[in-house]
């Protein structure tokens, strides 16, 4: 089973697309932050994790669990999946410009 949900994954993503993927959730997490006027070592504490922690969501260099995207989600007085289609509207434009080349 988890073979072929590496595979799946594999097969829809590459690292690099990946990668990308986390650090534009970053991008919006951080924003979200900003526009609420927490700094990272504050909104840190409220999710659960250290400000370390934190700021690498932020930078795109770590992934976060279900539960800690709740929680901000929670946080940000917004449903979870108003965030997924954020996320969705910046890497969809952002592919749509690579396909115009």
């Amino acid at each position: 089973m988890r073979k072929r949900l590496k595979d799946l994954y594999t097969a829809v993503l590459s690292d690099a697309e990946y990668l990308q993927e986390l650090v534009e959730l970053g991008v919006l997490i951080g924003s979200h932050r900003t526009a609420l006027g927490i700094n990272q070592e504050e909104f840190a504490k409220m999710i659960g994790v250290s400000r370390r922690t934190m700021t690498k969501i932020e930078n795109g260099r770590q992934s976060l669990s279900f539960v800690v995207f709740l929680r901000m989600a929670a946080i940000f007085e917004v449903r979870p999946e108003y965030l997924l289609q954020e996320l969705a509207r910046v890497t969809q434009r952002k592919w749509s410009r690579k396909g115009e080349d």
